[in-house]
């Protein structure tokens, strides 16, 4: 059967620490998915907490209708429907999730979602792990397209479950369908999701 590890090696404070998780189960899921790079630029209107519009370079290839996730430093706003596109005037509509525009003037990155086709039950997972090379957000949802867990990926850093760490499984209710992901730099990222699962019951 599959098997899946989780290793980590901490030096603190004039000590180190070695760990090795290890589960196994019946079935595993991995994808390696390149995002592409984020378009760079600044919040030129603020309207209010969720509407703004954001003046991008020259070439930006956002139209109107696409769904992006909005990046600044220390915030990300996700799942934004972008309005009536004017040159490189590219309006933010009420809509998506997260955390408030920031003040008017501030950089952006505006990356277009990538959808990825993930079906597990969240339920029947024992381990999974997503990674990105650089800032990206992952938006794991349902075949309704309502968000189960949303999480900010730091350049290089790994989210992580398993099974028996005395950690609440965040993937579980509703199976998830798809992975909406974005990459909040201005250079290409590549995501990897590894996921160990019980696939008999």
């Amino acid at each position: 059967m599959p098997i899946g590890t989780i290793s980590s090696n901490v030096s603190l404070a004039g000590i180190s620490i070695q760990s090795l998780i290890t589960r196994e189960a019946e079935g595993q899921i991995s994808q390696a998915v390149d995002l592409p790079a984020g378009k760079a630029g600044t919040l030129t209107t603020r309207t209010s907490d969720t509407v703004g519009e954001a003046t991008l370079g020259t070439g930006h290839g956002i139209a109107t209708g696409n769904v992006v996730d909005v990046y600044w430093d220390g915030g990300v706003r996700y799942g934004v429907t972008v309005g009536t596109v004017s040159g490189n005037i590219v309006p933010l509509t009420d809509t998506g999730d997260g955390d408030n525009l920031p003040a008017q003037g501030t950089d952006l990155v505006i990356s277009k979602q990538v959808t990825i086709n993930t079906d597990f039950d969240g339920d029947d997972a024992v381990m999974f792990a997503v990674h990105s090379t650089k800032r990206s957000h992952v938006d794991f949802q349902d075949s309704g397209g309502l968000s189960l867990e949303a999480v900010d990926l730091p350049t290089n850093e790994v989210w992580w479950w398993a099974e028996g760490t005395g950690e609440s499984n965040p993937l579980s209710g509703n199976a998830v369908d798809r992975v909406k992901a974005s990459n909040g730099s201005i250079e290409a990222a590549t995501l990897k999701i590894g996921v160990l699962y019980e696939s008999v019951l």
